[in-house]
């Protein structure tokens, strides 16, 4: 693989995900076709010279096998003597003795078919955090272009359909949030998510683009201040107009982040750039807001406490959850699981197909080992998030946005399911991947037999 094409295939990987993957359900095919393409590239990988990774990138792709380990667990058939003492499983016993049929070889998963899915699923950002990880400095910056470029062109189509109505033909998904921005999504808090988790990135470009641009009067670079001032003003008046809580919720602490690391990066600008671009936006949001038609019932949800809203699905998950820890319903199965902890009276045409707290689902469907694996990513998290803001250099910069970005999803996971949607998934691992080598390009010598290095530090190879 030439140097200019493995720069290419994180960005290009990435926009395919963005434009196909923006349903968890509903583009089968389309997710189907990410995970063949995903599967290519790791074969391509494996076959060429073997893969030399630093220590933190061994043990994030180490945290993503162990997903696979406990799914792959969870489809091993047990004998009936031990499946029937596991928890949660006595309306399944009862079933069979209804039928007076004897219980045979089951699998910890109440739906295997789901698991194998979501198995299936891993496959999208193991690929992108592999092509992360074998990529050089520079493709960082084409990634972090690809990241900003898709998603204001996903907002564009968003106002686009907005325009167009209820039937726009506009629409990717048959089931997603008609009359609202959803662009290359089914749903439009996740649109909203990919808005905020962008400025971030966008800010890592600001202060990487031109060299040393951000260290010559303000005056001499106006122009691509203000360009970069008005792409970032469009997404965040995109993310407003998204009118997902989480979304604007979610925008105050990316803006603050993103002038952070403006200033940790560029004292002596950022703070009148970032100044001037939050009163801007704040204008012409309010100008559009008023004006427009478009934007009526902004910022608009149900707040109730309704059978469908976030407080009674979380009460309702939560009894799913003790009834069957430790070992977990399966990965893929909350959709199977839920309706029997439902209130049947208040049924309707709408259904709950996620929990909306990606932690929750991820503990009723693996139980005890789940929430361990979520233990010990937060750790790496933390970790590798202190050495992108200790160190300098490109690659640290590039980490230090990264590490907004994924505390952006990790909260937005607290009220929804961004990470069970592929596209939010591959960006999640990509950031993920850029935090686990923070400083430049890594020389021969950090792979050297018996080499010593500092515990966390890294050799740098390139500024």
């Amino acid at each position: 693989m030439t140097a200019r094409l493995r720069e290419a295939v994180p960005s290009c990987y990435l926009a395919l995900c963005l434009v196909l993957g923006g349903s968890s359900s509903g583009g089968v095919l389309a997710n189907a076709a990410l995970q063949v393409f995903g599967l290519l590239i790791i074969v391509f990988v494996a076959l060429r010279k073997p893969l030399r990774i630093v220590q933190a990138e061994r043990q994030l792709l180490l945290l993503g096998a162990g997903v696979v380990v406990i799914g792959l667990v969870q489809l091993v058939p047990l004998p009936p003597s031990i499946w029937a003492h596991l928890p949660g499983r006595s309306a399944t016993i009862n079933g069979f003795a209804l039928l007076n049929a004897p219980l045979p070889w089951l699998p910890i998963s109440l739906w295997p078919a789901a698991t194998l899915s979501q198995l299936s699923a891993m496959v999208p950002p193991f690929a992108m955090a592999i092509i992360i990880f074998v990529g050089g400095s520079q493709s960082l910056r084409l990634f972090a272009w690809t990241l900003v470029a898709l998603a204001a062109a996903s907002f564009l189509l968003g106002f686009a359909q907005l325009a167009g109505g209820r039937e726009s033909p506009l629409y990717f998904y048959l089931v997603t949030n008609r009359e609202q921005l959803v662009g290359f999504f089914a749903n439009s808090n996740h649109l909203a998510t990919l808005g905020v988790v962008s400025l971030p990135l966008l800010a890592a470009l600001t202060v990487n683009d031109g060299g040393d641009f951000t260290r010559r009067p303000l005056a001499g670079n106006i122009g691509k201040w203000a360009a970069m001032a008005c792409l970032a003003g469009f997404i965040m008046l995109g993310v407003v107009a998204d009118r997902s809580i989480a979304g604007l919720l979610l925008l105050v602490p990316s803006v603050i982040g993103s002038f952070v690391l403006l200033r940790v990066e560029n004292a002596r600008i950022a703070l009148p750039v970032v100044a001037g671009l939050l009163a801007v936006s704040a204008a012409i949001f309010v100008v559009i807001a008023f004006q427009s038609p478009l934007l009526n019932g902004l910022g608009s949800t149900d707040l109730g406490t309704g059978t469908t809203s976030r407080t009674e699905i979380f009460a309702r998950t939560y009894l799913a959850i003790i009834d069957f820890f430790p070992i977990g319903s399966g990965l893929g199965s909350f959709l199977l699981v839920y309706p029997s902890y439902a209130d049947n009276a208040a049924a309707s045409e709408f259904y709950v197909n996620h929990a909306h707290n990606d932690y929750l689902e991820v503990l009723l469907e693996t139980g005890l080992a789940g929430l361990c694996l979520v233990a010990l990513f937060l750790a790496w998290w933390v970790r590798q998030a202190f050495f992108a803001w200790r160190e300098g250099g490109a690659r640290a910069r590039f980490a230090r946005a990264a590490s907004i970005a994924t505390a952006l999803v990790m909260a937005h996971s607290l009220v929804d399911y961004p990470l069970r949607t592929t596209a939010i998934m591959v960006l999640f691992a990509a950031c993920c991947a850029i935090m686990a080598r923070p400083l430049s390009t890594v020389t021969s010598q950090l792979f050297a037999e018996g080499a010593k290095r500092e515990r966390g530090k890294m050799v740098i190879a390139d500024a």
